[in-house]
């Protein structure tokens, strides 16, 4: 039960992942030259994390190290918006310590729920 539980968190992740992809091709179209290319770089990069989660919810036990780089990068995006949240009127910091800091202990949980699960599997072969 540990495992599916994880995958499930991991599959959240993607399509949280993919609906905010989605919803920044509208940011992208309404984007004028001087966020043009923040715009697509932001874009391009919700639908990298979509789709790495989705291997990590596909196959948990077999991408330690993108588990390590996803969740370093969605920690590191929470931190960052924190200090900017301290620093004060810096638009959507806010927001991103919502939800890459939720993203952060949602998958910090599911890998944690995948591991333990293998290890009762293992246990249980033995």
């Amino acid at each position: 039960m540990l495992r599916p539980t994880g995958q499930a968190l991991a599959w959240l992740a993607a399509l949280s992942a993919l609906a905010a992809a989605l919803s920044s091709v509208a940011d992208l179209r309404h984007a004028g030259n001087d966020t043009l290319v923040v715009q697509a770089w932001r874009m391009y990069g919700l639908f990298l994390c979509a789709g790495l989660f989705a291997v990590l919810a596909r196959q948990p036990d077999r991408n330690g190290a993108i588990w390590v780089l996803m969740i370093a990068n969605k920690l590191a995006l929470t931190v960052t918006a924190i200090y900017f949240l301290g620093r004060g009127g810096i638009a959507e910091a806010g927001t991103t310590v919502a939800w890459d800091g939720g993203l952060t202990v949602a998958l910090i949980a599911a890998f944690v729920l995948c591991w333990l699960g293998d290890r009762a599997r293992a246990r249980a072969d033995i």
